[in-house]
């Protein structure tokens, strides 16, 4: 059944592969490109990269800016517990790409993620021999988990979630879904309950095993916060910041009409907003102009009467949660073009109360436990994000209290990576090259 499962989805990924490729790849010029390591999308990788590489590396991917933040927090403690484990780590996006490069060294070298197509994934495969393809929440790749699993290459989907979307889907395809996800080893999963789902989707059961979501692990990852805004920005510490996180088309206008509310009882209120694709700065800075705002760039000149800072850089936001009064997560709204939610986690472990629409559908149920328990407020529109923001500004026992309640939802994922560590080296047996082969 397995070959079957192959057979077709070959047959349907190859021919949509060239017909949706000159959008896709007009798409993410638009978002930056992938620079000089555009040719590893396409398998090809230059003699000095693969000796570079050499063999027995673990191969982890993951598709863009979340996942990422998953992959490189499992990989550091990983390599914590075994100084001689070496990655390659891929990303689909130029935005996932930009942040690998930032982190490459020695031991972390990333790469573009190449397509999946049959004959090159299975010579890709052979030429870097890894000692293990790990892959992070829900991108699997067929041809290279095939690939793998023919060498006797070890193989886990980590951190895996399981949307009430992607279920539909695997449910309807199931006998093709099916025989590709028994194919990997091990599955760990982020929710408890999900298990019951995997199981009813004919999976495994003795490959799935609960850890908790990496994503809510306390951050012990050496990320750095900003102890006070930065003095280019020109505003006062003494100014709350409300800040919009991961905002997606049709959300930074409803925010910007919410702060103008706000303005005209709190004219010392600064907004930043932090789209989820920066390479959109052009029309969101219209669509606020046309408002009636001011705003500067992150990456620009900035102007101390700009009303709003809009965050162009790609890994910085996170930095900017402890400055900020209140978050709003965006790819929440009606109004968004995307639905599905972004990660509210961060900011609640940062401190911040955060606002969120009522599309949380990546994060469930954990969203709806944080909004049941009073952790986690949500809004519908402009109005309604007006009233949460001014009650929280107002109310700093209903901040803490909102902080508090996160914090006791969130600490059953304490120990998540350490548990997503054990299980690979369970897997793996650590077996490490000393050094990497030079040809």
């Amino acid at each position: 059944m397995k070959r079957i499962s192959l057979f077709i989805y070959n047959l349907l990924f190859v021919p949509a592969l060239l017909i949706l490729l000159p959008g896709y790849l007009l798409r993410n010029r638009r978002r930056g490109g992938y620079g000089i390591k555009l040719a590893q999308r396409f398998g090809i990788i230059h003699r000095q990269t693969v000796d570079r590489i050499g063999k027995g590396r673990i191969w982890l991917h993951a598709v863009s800016v979340g996942e990422i933040g998953i992959g490189l927090r499992f990989a550091r403690r990983y390599r914590e517990r075994n100084p001689d484990a070496r990655f390659l780590i891929s990303s689909t996006t130029p935005t996932g790409l930009k942040i690998l490069v930032k982190e490459s060294s020695e031991w972390l070298e990333p790469m573009a993620n190449p397509v999946d197509v049959p004959i090159l994934t299975s010579h890709l495969v052979k030429k870097l021999a890894p000692s293990a393809l790990l892959m992070v929440e829900a991108d699997i790749w067929p041809n290279r988990l095939a690939a793998c699993s023919a060498l006797g290459i070890p193989t886990a989907l980590l951190n895996a979630r399981l949307s009430n979307r992607s279920e539909s889907r695997m449910r309807f395809f199931q006998r093709i879904t099916s025989p590709l996800f028994n194919d990997l080893q091990l599955i760990t999963l982020s929710e408890i309950e999900d298990r019951e789902r995997w199981i009813s989707l004919g999976i495994r059961p003795e490959i799935l095993h609960w850890t908790g979501n990496m994503k809510h692990d306390p951050q012990l990852d050496g990320k750095t916060s900003l102890s006070v805004l930065p003095k280019e920005t020109g505003w006062s510490p003494e100014d709350p910041l409300f800040l919009a996180a991961s905002t997606h088309a049709g959300e930074e206008s409803e925010i910007a009409k919410a702060f103008l509310a706000l303005r005209l009882k709190r004219p010392n209120l600064r907004l930043m907003i932090a789209p989820r694709h920066v390479e959109r700065r052009q029309e969101i800075l219209g669509e606020l102009r046309t408002i009636g705002l001011s705003c500067s760039l992150r990456t620009g000149n900035n102007d101390a009467s700009s009303e709003v800072l809009l965050l162009d850089t790609t890994g910085e936001l996170s930095a900017w949660y402890p400055l900020a009064k209140v978050v709003f997560v965006g790819k929440s709204l009606p109004c968004s073009v995307n639905h599905g939610g972004q990660n509210m986690i961060e900011p609640l472990q940062a401190g911040c109360p955060v606002i969120t629409g009522p599309h949380t559908g990546n994060f469930e149920p954990l969203a709806g436990r944080l909004s049941a328990a009073g952790a986690l407020i949500r809004a519908h529109d402009s109005v309604s994000i007006a009233v949460a923001v001014e009650k929280l500004l107002d109310n700093a026992t209903l901040r803490e209290g909102m902080i508090h309640s996160a914090a006791s939802i969130l600490r059953p994922n304490e120990g998540a990576t350490i548990r997503n560590c054990e299980l690979i080296e369970s897997l793996l047996g650590r077996p490490f090259p000393k050094e990497p082969r030079r040809k």
